[in-house]
């Protein structure tokens, strides 16, 4: 039995190219899955740099899209939405031409996780820790990644600090002070 035509009339673009590009984007902005879902085609930049978030309690926050490659890549599935459709019309449609929803996502990423023998399975949460992190690690100012994960409380922010404690660990182990010092 045929689907329903979406209720956005578009031309859905391929499920694993759509995967792909929220996966890049979730790690490289740290955002929430319910926070991409939700976005639509005009809270991003014409460039592709940037994309207006509606946060938890309906905050909203810019987030950006450092990466040239990546920004090129989202501004032409943008572009595709645009000529689609409404500029209030959903940014990530479904197979079925609808709005993407957080749990078909979430769906996706087992399967795909199931396909490559990754165990545990990905998940949304583990991008966007995994983005946290290496912005600690690499010495982004703790308050800037508060603002880009959309945390209200900064002891929130902070358990990626003692995350990053590993790597601090790691770096000292690496380089013995001792012998630097009798040089």
């Amino acid at each position: 039995m045929p689907s329903k035509p979406g209720k956005y009339d578009a031309t859905p673009a391929s499920e694993i190219s759509v995967t792909i590009l929220i996966i890049k984007l979730l790690i490289v902005t740290g955002l929430r899955i319910s926070e991409l879902t939700n976005v639509k085609v005009r809270d991003v930049s014409h460039d592709g740099s940037q994309i207006l978030v509606r946060g938890k309690g309906n905050k909203e926050r810019i987030v950006f899209v450092p990466n040239r490659e990546l920004q090129e890549e989202f501004r032409r599935h943008c572009e595709v939405r645009c000529n689609e459709g409404s500029l209030a019309a959903p940014l990530f449609l479904n197979t079925e031409g609808r709005r993407l929803r957080s749990a078909t996502f979430r769906k996706r990423l087992r399967t795909l996780s199931k396909r490559l023998g990754i165990e545990p399975h990905l998940t949304p949460h583990r991008f966007r820790h995994s983005a946290a992190t290496l912005l600690i690690e690499e010495g982004i100012d703790i308050r800037m990644v508060q603002a880009l994960l959309g945390h209200a409380s900064l002891r929130t922010t902070e358990i990626y600090v003692r995350v990053s404690n590993h790597a601090l660990r790691r770096a000292l182990e690496r380089v013995d002070v001792l012998t630097e010092l009798r040089r």
